[in-house]
């Protein structure tokens, strides 16, 4: 093998929870309850599969932004967080919405809470962080439902506003985490499953003047991006932004080669699927996918867990990754 294959596990709250035996809702609920589970989950994935400790920080779903605008999040006591539903009923009502005060308000002022809790509890032994925010059209969705892919053919100006306001709102986030850790973001990160929902020539409109703005203001030195829905005609665009890294996630459209044919100058990690390989797959299914998908040419490999993969399939994807290191 002449070229090293880096790799990584991603280990969800659900899953730390899952290990530490417990409740997701107390997870939530409870800001000692999460740090002692990240702090415990650390040394257990350590132990059993030896996996990197990493550090720690406030982690309330992907719906912050969301919250911000308004929506309810619920944290029920034995699942992931959900919410309760849109708060822009009606089309015309984005004029009406308003961003809260996230230093008072939302699940941002929570994660602020936990932040300075954590901060005090570790000092500088263990690094704490605070960050993560969702791209502008899983934003929106997740604000007006799924009437929003009706918005951008029938109310285009009013889905544009949506997408001005979560926008200003992604920035607001970046510069209160700024001003929080007092660390300055030179790269950022994207995570917008729902665009690529979108057809090409919507997401040329719809989407790249939006992600451009967030970059253009924090992705001086770096500009990632997650999204797991998108398909091969979707990819020119990831070039016309300056994309440095791309994560497909379980994107079931794209295959290694794929990506690398449509961008091959852009580095990304492809991932075993969490549910259909890691969790339905068993060793020599997984060794048999990681071989090959380094075989076509991806440059990183990794995986997400989630809830009841079996610890030898863990340890399968583990040793077949170090065979490329």
């Amino acid at each position: 093998m002449d070229r090293e294959i880096s790799w990584h596990v991603a280990i969800p709250p659900e899953v730390k929870t899952e290990y530490c035996k417990v409740k997701l809702g107390d997870y939530y609920k409870n800001p000692e309850i999460m740090l002692n589970v990240q702090l415990k989950a650390r040394e257990i994935f350590h132990q059993l599969y030896g996996l990197p400790k990493g550090g720690v920080g406030p982690t309330y779903s992907s719906y912050v932004e969301a919250s911000q605008l308004g929506v309810e999040v619920l944290f029920p006591e034995n699942n992931v967080p959900m919410v309760k539903g849109p708060v822009l009923k009606e089309v015309k009502d984005v004029y009406k919405l308003k961003i809260l005060n996230p230093y008072k308000e939302g699940l941002m002022a929570k994660a602020i809470e936990t932040y300075y809790f954590m901060k005090k509890k570790l000092g500088d032994k263990i690094p704490v962080g605070l960050g993560g925010t969702e791209g502008p059209i899983t934003t929106a969705v997740i604000v007006r439902g799924q009437d929003f892919f009706m918005d951008i053919l029938l109310h285009p100006k009013e889905a544009k506003k949506l997408l001005d306001l979560v926008t200003e709102l992604s920035l607001l986030l970046r510069r209160v985490i700024e001003k929080i850790t007092g660390e300055k973001r030179e790269s950022a990160g994207i995570a917008d499953d729902f665009s690529g929902l979108l057809s090409p020539d919507q997401y040329e409109e719809f989407v790249v003047p939006y992600h451009k703005k967030i970059y253009d203001a924090y992705g001086k030195k770096g500009r990632g991006l997650h999204s797991e829905l998108l398909h091969k005609e979707h990819l020119e665009f990831l070039s016309l932004l300056g994309i440095t890294h791309y994560d497909p996630g379980c994107d079931q459209y794209l295959t290694v080669k794929d990506i690398i044919r449509e961008i091959p100058e852009i580095p990304f990690s492809f991932n075993l699927k969490s549910s259909a390989d890691m969790l339905l797959g068993n060793p020599e299914t997984i060794k048999e996918k990681y071989r090959k998908a380094v075989a076509d040419g991806a440059p990183e490999m990794m995986t997400e867990l989630c809830c009841g993969v079996p610890k030898e399939n863990v340890l399968a994807f583990i040793e077949v990754a170090k065979e490329y290191e």
